[in-house]
């Protein structure tokens, strides 16, 4: 079982205490807050649990704003969805300021990794999700503590972008843009 909640390279805070992978379920809600090398894993099993197709989704803060653009790969199978987890997973999981998930084309479902390194998912099949959760070494609980829930004037906390051989999540919807990634103007 995890012990030690490992931050992600793009979120600082000076303690984590108390804070440890855990999620809890609502009916067909789960949320929960991951300690940084179990994200990749959660997203992995999320991948395989969903129903094809699958879509992929970036959200990128706006510079000087509050506000984010979204962009999207639809109609993915899950080797594709695979695939892009594994080209640019550590980029997503470590970048401190990109929200990021997968979803099903076919129904409702979506994984979504917020701030903080807090997650949420609308899954159909709550009771496979977690119970993949709690093999990743997640714990199952009626409540959990998040970093939000740690942060005082004492623990600032802070996201940073993060580059990785030469990337960042700025550079994906480019880089995908032929694969057919495109952004959602609402």
């Amino acid at each position: 079982m995890e012990n030690v909640f490992t931050l992600c390279q793009g979120v600082s805070l000076r303690s984590t205490q108390d804070v440890h992978s855990a999620f809890s379920v609502k009916g067909s809600d789960i949320s929960g807050v991951l300690s940084a090398q179990l994200i990749l894993k959660c997203a992995a099993e999320y991948i395989r649990l969903v129903n094809e197709p699958v879509f992929f989704f970036l959200e990128l803060p706006v510079e000087d704003s509050q506000e984010y653009e979204i962009y999207y790969l639809d109609n993915c199978t899950k080797e594709v969805a695979s695939a892009v987890l594994k080209r640019y997973g550590e980029l997503l999981a470590n970048d401190g300021l990109s929200r990021f998930g997968f979803g099903s084309n076919k129904t409702d479902e979506e994984l979504y990794f917020e701030d903080y390194q807090c997650f949420s998912a609308y899954v159909r099949e709550p009771e496979a999700f977690a119970q993949a959760l709690e093999k990743l070494g997640a714990k199952r609980q009626d409540s959990f503590t998040s970093l939000w829930d740690v942060m005082s004037d004492d623990n600032i906390g802070c996201m940073s972008a993060v580059e990785l051989d030469g990337e960042t999540v700025f550079d994906i919807p480019q880089a995908l843009s032929g694969a057919g990634m495109y952004k959602h103007d609402p």
